[in-house]
This record gives structure tokens, sequence and C-alpha cells, in this order.
């Protein structure tokens, strides 16, 4: 794969780079089309200013009385922008700062703007230095430079805020859909959504739809196949068991292996079909203490606490198959004695603490997942994950320091309210 495809992208960032691009060169065309205009308002408005200047000459030198006397009036030789010059009829014309003209009006002339005008025994010659005019017209147009400058950033804080609000419903949408436990198959709620958002919901629900049929298929085949296969499994184990043949007893603890890979199947079944849904209450010593007595308690030291009872939201079942997958998994993965304490939660409920050496360095949560040389299912901490989050319950796990730790916190079991026949008589 290459580099360009890994490299990541975004929409928000992407169609404001070219927003501000479509705007910046709506503007550029803009400035352009207002400089030429400028240009011509500019240049008409100086022109206006020459015919000005020389009708006002006319006229103050028709109304002075005496003869004409020549001058130059504005030249200066660092930076000469403006010039008034004033000429008797017949005498020669000088050819600086633009050459000699023969018609009145508008001229042209060796970088000079130029209007001749004739009056009565003189000529009047008002010039603009074409450089300067430029001038002029360029400082007029770069303000509208300046201007953008300003006006962009307002764009960009304007681009953002509008895009922050437009892609909002889509980011809502996101965080709802990564924020959901893995087993809520629900439909995405299409409701007050864009019309831009509408085929992606429901495409998502509609492929949520196919998972949760296939997810329906396959408990039904594991629920299915795993009660089907108990009974055959049981009868031939009893059948093995009568036998005197050396050879088949042998088989009889793969048939224990096979029969506890079947009651793991259920069990997950159960748990995925929503079982210990808060149901209860449970007593959990002594639900504890009959799964101590069938699995025989040699290797586990159990400490409850100086509790009689402790009643928890839980439906039995499930509490016992959960305390007894994670028991299981204690005895057949550590190294030695497992420790199994009860208290009684600070709030309300109770805590299970299950303690154990091990060699392992980190718990294996996906389902078959098993260490090497393992005999199990790999199917305990997967229903025991399930179980947990169908009853309320709360697990947490570490390995550290060669010891493996779980904790369960199970929520407590509400009494209910006495009645009007339930108080003592005054």
């Amino acid at each position: 794969m290459s580099g360009e495809s890994r490299r990541s992208w975004s929409i928000r960032r992407r169609l404001t780079r070219r927003v501000l691009w479509l705007v910046l060169l709506a503007w550029l065309g803009a400035i352009a089309l207002a400089t030429l205009f400028l240009d011509h308002e500019i240049n008409e408005m100086l022109d206006e200013e020459l015919q000005a200047m020389a009708e006002t000459t006319v006229l103050y030198i028709e109304a002075s009385p005496g003869q004409v006397i020549p001058r130059n009036i504005g030249i200066d030789p660092g930076n000469g922008e403006r010039v008034l010059r004033i000429l008797r009829a017949g005498d020669p014309v000088p050819t600086e700062p633009w050459p000699v003209l023969a018609s009145d009006g508008f001229h042209n002339a060796n970088g000079w703007r130029v209007l001749r005008v004739t009056a009565e025994n003189a000529v009047i010659e008002v010039a603009h230095n074409e450089a300067w005019r430029r001038e002029e017209m360029f400082e007029a147009a770069s303000a509208f430079l300046v201007l953008i400058l300003p006006m962009v950033l307002l764009l960009v804080w304007g681009l953002r805020q509008s895009l922050a609000k437009g892609f909002a419903p889509l980011e809502d949408l996101t965080a709802g859909i990564a924020g959901r436990p893995p087993a809520d198959l629900s439909p995405v709620p299409e409701a007050g959504l864009p019309d831009e958002l509408h085929p992606l919901a429901h495409g998502l629900n509609q492929y949520i739809a196919r998972v949760s049929a296939l997810r329906d298929a396959e408990r039904a085949f594991i629920a299915n196949a795993s009660h089907e296969l108990r009974t055959p499994v049981a009868a031939i184990r009893a059948r093995l068991d009568l036998s005197q043949d050396a050879d088949a007893r042998a088989t009889l603890p793969m048939l224990d292996a096979l029969t506890r890979r079947v009651e793991r199947l259920l069990q997950l079944s159960r748990s995925e079909a929503g079982l210990g849904l808060g149901r209860g209450p449970a007593d959990l010593i002594r639900i504890t203490r009959l799964l101590l007595r069938e699995t025989g308690g040699a290797q586990i030291r159990f400490d409850d606490g100086d509790l009689e009872e402790v009643q928890v939201a839980a439906d039995p079942d499930a509490l016992a198959i959960l305390l007894r997958n994670l028991i299981e998994n204690a005895v057949e993965h550590g190294s030695g004695q497992v420790l199994l304490r009860i208290r009684e939660a600070p709030g309300a409920g109770a805590e299970v603490l299950i303690e154990n050496p091990t060699s392992g360095t980190e718990f294996h949560d996906q389902a078959f997942a098993k260490r090497p040389g393992s005999t199990g299912t790999g199917l305990g901490l997967t229903i025991s994950a399930e179980l947990a989050s169908a009853m309320g319950a709360k697990i947490t796990r570490r390995i550290a320091d060669g010891m493996a730790r779980v904790e369960i916190s199970l929520p407590g079991a509400s009494l209910p309210a006495a009645g009007p026949g339930d108080q003592s008589p005054s």
C-alpha cells in the first residue's frame, strides 16, 4: 500500500481550502475588474482637474491687463508631477519636459498627460506625470488588497464555525455508534438527522439487521447443537463407565472434556440470550459454598468475611455460572492456591476477590483463545463478561508481580417496601 493511500484526509479541511481558494479567486477577479474601473475613473477625474486648471488660467490671463508673461509653474527636477506652462503666442516652444504640441486637446507625450489650450496671445499647457497618475491608481487598488486580509481571517473563522455546526449531526451520529457496547444491535435512530445522513443511517441499520440475524442464527445453532449433544454424550459415558474394557475406560477423560465443552456452549447461549438481567435476589455466600462443595475446594482458600449471607441483585443460576467459570479459570491456569474472598461493598452490594499465582502475563478475552497447553474451552472469560454485563456487575482483571487478580462488584438486592401488615403493633 502506497503512502498516498495511507495518508488520512479530512472533508472539513478540504472543503475549507476549496472554499477559501474559490473566494480568493473571486476576490482577485473582482479586484482586477475594480482596478480597471478605478484606473478609468481616476484618469477621468485627473483629466477634469487638468481641464479646470487650464480654464481657470485662461480666465485669469484674459482678465489681467498687460502682456502674457511666459512661465513654468510646478517644475521640480526631483519629482515634478504637475506642470503648468504658459507660453506667449509666437515665441519658440521649449522641448522639455514634453515635445512641441501642434494642436489643442489632450496628448500623451514623453510620459506626460498634457492638455493644450490656446487663449488670446497665449498658449496654456497643463500636464500630469503619467508615472504619478499610475502610482495614485495603484495606491487606491492596494487598499483593496489590504482589506482582503481581515476579510480572509473573518472568512476562515466563519467557515470553521459553519462547518462545525454543519458536521455536528455527523459527529453526534459517529459518537453514538462508537459509544455502543459490542452487544448493542439496536437500529440507529434516524429521527432528527439531516437529509444527507439518512442514506448513511439507513444503510447502517440494514447492516445491523443482517448482523443481528446472523448472530441469532449462530446462537440458535449453538444452543440446539449443545442441547442435542448432552443426552448422547451422557449415555455414552454411562455405558463406558460400566465397561470393564481398559481401552474403553481410557476414553472417559475425553468424554468429560467434551461434556465440559458442551456445558460451556450452553452457558454461552444462555448468557447471550439475556440470562441474569437483574433478577434475584440471590445469596452470594450460599451459592459460593455450594460451588466449592461441587468443585472440591482443595486448591481454594475461602474467606467469607464472617458473613452469614449477602443478598445481591442477580439471577442465582447466572451468578453460579459466573463464579464457577472464574473459579475454574483460576484453578486451571494458576500455579498455586486460589484465594476466594467475599466482602460487603462500602455502599450496597458485595465484592468478590479471586486471586492466584500465575506464570501468565495477560488475560485472553477473545472467545476460544487459550494459552498453549490449556485443556479448557477458551470460553470461561467470555461467558463471565457476558453474564456480568447482563446482571449489571463489574469485573476488573489484572496480572501483576506474578499474581492474577479478578474483582467482581455485584449490585445489592433492593428489599421490598414493608406493607401495612408488616408493621409491629404499638
